[in-house]
């Protein structure tokens, strides 16, 4: 009896077991009548572009829109978030389908099929980098020089990412500077470099491969730290470019993208602004003249010639 007792004790504790596990692991899970849904897939694009996003090394993960990016996934919890490193074809190719969103995106790529966030940040006028064995010739740090005048010596090579990177989205990497570059494109004196990289490598500087490249302010300390490059280069704000690029976040223009960017917009307080300023100053050495055109700009609207969209 002892024996039988204690068998259908057992028995009784795994039909018990048994319940809770199907209880607890069950696909559905009930809260009440009604089945939890699982969260919708939300596909993040980015893309290699120190300090933008960094992928490889001790900074991974460490670059400025990487930590946008955090903070949008982590404010966004409704959603099974998944990050995929493209190139530009890929993106071109991909962006349009369903649950797709890209976190740092200029405005004008594929009109009226993308729907874009509130601006939050922007990208800083592009300079110009020479090694400083040019600077002789160039002048100190903080020279302003003009592209015009620099692509009419013939005896001084630009390289510089291929110009026209997108044709189906209408965009050009340089948008500000393509009248100026434009006449140059095949000259041997302006360098296009065609590859999966978005920017020059300055070791290509250093080696005399060209003598300078277009760039943004923060390329100098962001080779420096991820490619451990000397304290060889000199960047120079340009006459023709004082145009700070607004940035959004961009998904596909349909109900699901509709959603993600109004709960984006929401996110984008002062508070939320000024922390992106902070990611930025991790890079461009706390740059005072973007500090003060981003909390002129986003935190005290004030309207600025020299931010476009």
């Amino acid at each position: 009896m002892i024996l039988r007792s204690i068998s259908v004790s057992y028995a009784t504790f795994l039909r018990v077991l048994m319940l809770s596990f199907f209880a607890i692991f069950s696909p559905s899970v009930y809260a009440g009548d009604k089945p939890q849904q699982p969260n919708e897939p939300l596909l993040w694009y980015v893309w290699d572009l120190p300090p933008e996003f960094i992928h490889r090394g001790p900074w991974k993960g460490r670059g400025y829109a990487d930590k946008f990016l955090a903070f949008f996934m982590h404010n966004l919890p409704g959603y099974d978030h998944h990050i995929r490193v493209v190139n530009i074809p890929r993106w071109s190719r991909e962006v349009l389908k369903p649950n797709r969103c890209s976190v740092h995106l200029w405005s004008g790529f594929f009109p009226g099929e993308l729907i874009e966030s509130k601006p939050y940040s922007f990208t800083p006028p592009h300079v110009v980098i020479f090694h400083k064995r040019h600077q002789k010739r160039i002048g100190p740090k903080g020279t302003v020089v003009s592209l015009e005048a620099l692509l009419k010596q013939p005896d001084l090579k630009l390289m510089i990412m291929n110009v026209d990177f997108n044709r189906e989205a209408r965009q050009s990497r340089y948008p500000v500077l393509y009248p100026y570059l434009l006449p140059y494109v095949g000259q041997e004196n302006l360098i296009e470099q065609y590859s999966t990289e978005n920017t020059v490598d300055l070791d290509l500087l250093a080696h005399g491969r060209a003598d300078y490249t277009i760039a943004y302010p923060s390329t100098i300390k962001a080779q420096m730290r991820i490619k451990n490059l000397p304290d060889e280069y000199v960047s120079y704000p340009l006459k023709e470019h004082n145009i700070y690029k607004n940035v959004y976040v961009a998904c596909r223009n349909d109900t699901f993208g509709q959603k993600v960017i109004r709960q984006i917009n929401a996110l984008l307080t002062e508070e939320t602004l000024l922390e992106f300023l902070s990611y930025h100053e991790e890079w461009n050495d706390a740059d005072p003249n973007f500090r003060k055109t981003t909390i002129d700009y986003f935190v005290k609207n004030m309207p600025l010639e020299n931010v476009v969209e």
